[in-house]
């Protein structure tokens, strides 16, 4: 009878302890549930790389170019490595990447006219039959209120050219994709880092965003 008491007792205190953290609005209960289901798997807007051939090229503007000359090549080098680590996934499968960034931005540099020409024009030239196209808007590694602290930000547009033969057709295009590094600093920036640390920070930022939209992706954890 003791020992059945006291069980009866335990039970009691361990349902009310439930009951006060569901009442007080505690959030070990999600924290719980977080831990215990799968995390969400978040579509691409864009599924058409199967078994594809698949380049990247990233455009700056002049000033850019003079500020930051290797943006470019940066950001397309981070995009290609990405979506190369995720060909085992099925937005990627047979997928191949023939020609590397490099390559692609030295036909652009050898052919002064591409500014000139719409992206479609100049796709077909570059012997894949998928370009990943990203012109860049914005980009800097400090706060535009304060020269002397740090904020990286960039802010881009996305095209998906699909290419037959000697045709092309854009598939996907997403305008206004930003980015920043660290994703929580202060919109005033900090006097914490360098600009090559916030350079780099924001192009590894910036390629992620871009690869999110071309390959399925778990759900970032809040």
């Amino acid at each position: 009878m003791l020992h059945t008491t006291i069980r009866s007792r335990l039970l009691l205190l361990f349902l009310s302890t439930i009951g006060l953290i569901f009442i007080g609005g505690c959030e070990f209960p999600g924290i719980v549930a977080a831990k215990l289901l799968p995390a969400q798997t978040i579509q691409p807007k864009y599924a058409g790389f199967q078994g594809q051939s698949i380049g990247v090229l990233v455009w700056t503007d002049r000033g850019e170019q003079m500020d930051f000359p290797s943006l470019s090549l940066d950001l397309a080098n981070s995009i290609h490595k990405k979506m190369l680590g995720n060909t085992d996934k099925p937005d990627l499968k047979g997928a191949i990447f023939p020609v590397p960034p490099a390559s692609i931005a030295r036909y652009v540099v050898d052919h002064p006219d591409f500014d000139n020409r719409h992206i479609t024009e100049i796709a077909p030239r570059f012997g894949v039959t998928r370009l990943v196209y990203v012109e860049v808007d914005d980009f800097g590694t400090r706060a535009p209120a304060s020269i002397e602290l740090f904020r990286g930000h960039m802010e881009c547009n996305i095209q998906v050219v699909e290419i037959t033969g000697d045709r092309a057709r854009v598939a996907y295009q997403e305008s206004g994709i930003k980015a920043y590094f660290p994703p929580k600093v202060p919109e005033d920036g900090t006097p914490d880092g360098d600009d090559i640390r916030f350079y780099n920070g924001t192009v590894d930022a910036m390629s992620t965003e871009v690869v999110n939209r071309l390959v399925a992706h778990d759900a970032p954890e809040e």
